[in-house]
């Protein structure tokens, strides 16, 4: 027998994960925040949501991708799980479980200008969208919509206000500290 937990919505859908519960309520939200912006065309809000993955893949083309630490911490759990299948065939893996999670590194990317990844975005949307190239270049333009549409529902966390405070501190001391120096140099 096997425990699981699983995540519940108020109208009955079962999620494995959080995060997977917590998209599916703000999936309401998604939809009013991008019917502003497709003009209130149903049949377009539907695809973006569907296609969300896609679209936001499409607009990273190009941008240098770091290790999280939350994939730092699902590849630190997968190659637990890993050590725990008894295979010959595994045992390289087993044993360099740890030089391979320090390592890990996603593959390096070409630094692109802004006019390369816009072709690089269209490239693929028209993929994603069979062809239709007209969609694609209007995906393009209203990119910074759609993206903040995608966002609706999400908790922003708050700055805490002492902590603003002292950044705004220590930043105006570091500012007044290098006047001092480019002062302290223009006189010498």
């Amino acid at each position: 027998m096997e425990l699981k937990q699983v995540f519940t919505t108020a109208d009955g859908k079962q999620f494995d994960t959080k995060a997977e519960a917590l998209n599916y309520l703000r999936r309401p939200k998604i939809k009013t925040a991008m019917m502003s912006v497709t003009a209130n065309n149903e049949e377009l809000t539907e695809w973006l949501i569907d296609n969300q993955e896609r679209v936001e893949i499409a607009f990273e083309s190009g941008t240098i991708r770091r290790v999280t630490k939350s994939e730092h911490k699902k590849l630190e759990k997968a190659l637990e799980a890993l050590k725990e299948v008894q295979d010959t065939k595994l045992s390289f893996l087993q044993e360099n479980a740890g030089a391979i999670l320090d390592s890990f590194r996603w593959p390096s990317v070409k630094r692109m200008t802004e006019e390369e990844k816009t072709t690089a975005a269209r490239n693929t949307l028209v993929a994603a969208t069979e062809g239709n190239v007209d969609l694609a270049n209007w995906i393009i333009a209203k990119k910074d919509s759609i993206l903040e549409a995608y966002e609706a529902g999400v908790e922003k966390k708050q700055l805490n206000s002492k902590a603003a405070e002292g950044l705004a501190a220590y930043r105006a001391k570091k500012a007044a500290e290098k006047a001092a120096a480019a002062e302290a140099t223009q006189q010498a």
